[in-house]
């Protein structure tokens, strides 16, 4: 049946409404990307299939995994560090909640609706309340150990697991919560990550000649981190300059026993950002350096947790952001065999207890997931410059490098005929 004109515009209105909507709808949720905690990629969850890069251990930050039920013993936990905070801060536990509902409206934009849906206005500033407490606590913990209750310092020294669970993806709270709390009682949050990020290099025996990561004050007026899992990828990437944009480049891939074969040399760097990667020409060999990475349940979950986090600013951010993404590049371009991982394992490049066919597998994954900045391309062009302008020197270097026992063996059998020829000489003049 054929609509009139009347009926037709009665039917585009609401639709035209609806498409306008869902167009606002959209523009807003792009609007305030870097600043919403944003879900776990679904494409990555299957690298922790325990859980482990994804849902907390220990204690839930935020609304997303609150109910899991291994999860709630903590939540008395996050109520005794409410007390001793507001205690110690010497301000009215009324008056601090107070200040966090004034903002709770804010962060609950922050978080994804499905997962605020059902929860009050006072029962989120709640949550705020006791959990940002918690953090506020945690990293008072670790930069001014006398300023934590005797009962809470116990607890924080005993679950070693909430260093990884306060930095997982979807166990951030809105950084302008703990802004608010600071006001209270202010914490070193620079020298927090840096302590932090230290721990993340410790058996490495990295000694860098400045803190890792600095901020002006105590931090609490830095707004540009939307949360701590951000902070603390600025802080072990490395500040990152645009500089330009990166040439595209198609280049062959190069494992560490190839790049050993034409006389690059694997070198682990001395720093401990890992922006810092690249070539180094000598006279005769290269060097390619980078930080070296310890492959620990600790490491391996905030280097996934950042990938993560990369992968979904990607679109609202400077593609020079994506430092994390190079690095695992570049570690994933050197690794094709369990014989590459023993290789950077002897230069230092590699450390910890995972096997060798374990760190294999685990950058093969990761690296399908990144979001590969333009140091990874460098990095490839460097390379391949280096073929180009030494191709002579290369080739030879190869042929050496794959037959040295071949070569060692022919001359050692010269030097004994040398040595027959030299006493067959001797007799014949005697």
């Amino acid at each position: 049946m054929k609509m009139g004109g009347a009926e037709a515009e009665a039917v585009a209105i609401p639709i035209e409404e609806k498409l306008e909507r869902a167009a606002e709808k959209m523009e807003a949720y792009i609007s305030k990307k870097h600043t919403k905690i944003l879900r776990f990629p679904v494409r990555m969850r299957s690298l922790g299939n325990d859980g482990g890069y994804v849902v907390p251990n220990v204690v839930a930050i935020g609304p997303y995994h609150r109910h899991q039920s291994h999860l709630l013993p903590a939540e008395e936990i996050k109520l005794a560090a409410a007390h001793y905070f507001c205690r110690d801060s010497g301000h009215p536990a009324k008056a601090v909640y107070e200040r966090i509902f004034s903002v709770a409206a804010e962060a609950r934009s922050c978080y994804d609706d499905d997962a605020t849906d059902g929860i009050s206005e006072v029962e989120f500033a709640a949550m705020m309340f006791h959990d940002g407490c918690f953090l506020v606590q945690f990293m008072l913990f670790w930069t001014s150990r006398d300023k934590v209750a005797p009962p809470l310092e116990d607890w924080f020294n005993i679950t070693r697991n909430i260093r990884c669970d306060v930095f997982l993806l979807e166990n951030q709270i809105p950084w302008l919560v703990l802004h608010a709390l600071m006001e209270f009682r202010p914490v070193l949050v620079g020298k927090f990550i840096d302590i932090l990020a230290s721990n993340f290099y410790k058996d490495l025996n990295l000694q860098p000649e400045h803190p890792i990561f600095t901020l002006d004050g105590d931090g609490s007026s830095i707004t540009q981190w939307p949360h701590l899992l951000d902070l603390l990828r600025c802080c072990v990437s490395g500040s990152v300059s645009s500089g330009g944009k990166s040439p595209m480049l198609t280049a062959s891939s190069s494992s560490a026993i190839e790049l050993g074969q034409i006389g690059i040399k694997l070198t682990a760097s001395r720093t401990t950002q890992l922006k810092d990667m690249g070539i180094k020409r000598g006279p005769l060999f290269g060097k390619l350096f980078l930080t070296p990475f310890l492959m620990g349940n600790t490491g391996t979950c905030w280097l996934v947790n950042m990938v993560a986090l990369e992968g979904c600013i990607a679109t609202t951010s400077d593609a020079n952001c994506a430092v994390i993404g190079s690095y695992i590049a570049v570690l994933a371009m050197l690794i094709n065999r369990e014989e590459d991982v023993h290789e950077l394992r002897a230069k230092g490049l590699i450390k910890g207890r995972f096997s060798d066919q374990k760190t294999l597998q685990f950058f093969k994954t990761l690296v399908t997931h990144i979001h590969i900045g333009p140091r990874y391309i460098d990095i490839l062009a460097e390379i391949e410059a280096y073929k180009r302008d030494r191709w002579l020197w290369t080739a030879l270097h190869k042929f050496i490098y794959n037959n040295i026992k071949t070569i060692v063996a022919v001359f050692s059998v010269i030097s004994v005929l040398v040595g027959i020829f030299k006493t067959l000489i001797n007799i014949k003049q005697h």
